[in-house]
């Protein structure tokens, strides 16, 4: 009679069973951020996970925000197609327009709105620099805009996370989140929530550029 061990058999199938979890949760993920206008990657995940009533030690099986953000794309191209791209060059528009008014703070466009995954709920993040955060608002006071202050945590490699000032309005019909750093940090950018890398920052002459190639979902 041949030895079965049924422990490993055991250990396969709960891999198996945890691979296919992660599987369904970075497609649902990606489905509540691409339908639902959902931004924040984690929270995105955790409805994702009471949807699949992914309870207990679940979450450290959870999947990462570049296997969430690859199935998002993959979405947005399958379901949303011709209308996205849309969307996301008026997001990328709006953008360039902001730019231009804030061009005195250097403007650097970055998120989803650059990398191509933004939807028409997603808010432009521009990267502002100045000598102090008080210009910048002193600059929106002057064309009477309201603004709403927060704060952006943002990491930097192995460094502790900092939290920078961070400004929410609406410009033109459009949803800005302006982050606002010192004038001597626009060579060094904050590590990326999807894959940890240097966070991708783009000029108004690039975003430019961008827009004048044909179907150029990124930069």
């Amino acid at each position: 009679m041949p030895f079965v061990d049924n422990d490993r058999g055991a250990k396969m199938a709960k891999l198996q069973q945890q691979s296919r979890l992660r599987r369904l949760l970075a497609v649902e993920s990606a489905r509540i951020m691409a339908d639902e206008g959902v931004a924040d990657f984690r929270v995105a995940k955790e409805k994702a996970a009471r949807r699949l009533g992914a309870g207990g030690d679940a979450q450290q099986g959870w999947p990462s925000n570049a296997e969430i953000e690859e199935e998002l794309q993959s979405r947005l191209q399958l379901f949303h197609g011709e209308a996205h791209s849309a969307e996301l060059r008026q997001l990328r528009e709006q953008a360039v327009q902001a730019m231009h008014w804030l061009a005195e703070f250097q403007p650097r466009l970055t998120g989803p709105v650059l990398s191509g995954t933004a939807t028409r709920h997603v808010a432009i993040t521009l990267h502002l620099f100045a000598d102090t955060p008080e210009s910048v608002i002193f600059f929106l006071m002057d064309q009477r805009v309201v603004y709403e202050e927060v704060w952006q945590r943002l990491h930097y490699g192995d460094a502790p996370a900092r939290d920078y000032p961070s400004l929410k309005l609406n410009y033109a019909g459009a949803d800005l989140r302006l982050i606002l750093f010192d004038l001597d940090e626009d060579r060094r950018s904050p590590a990326s929530p999807v894959d940890g890398k240097p966070l991708r920052r783009a000029t108004l002459a690039q975003l430019q550029k961008l827009l004048a190639e044909p179907m150029s979902n990124s930069i």
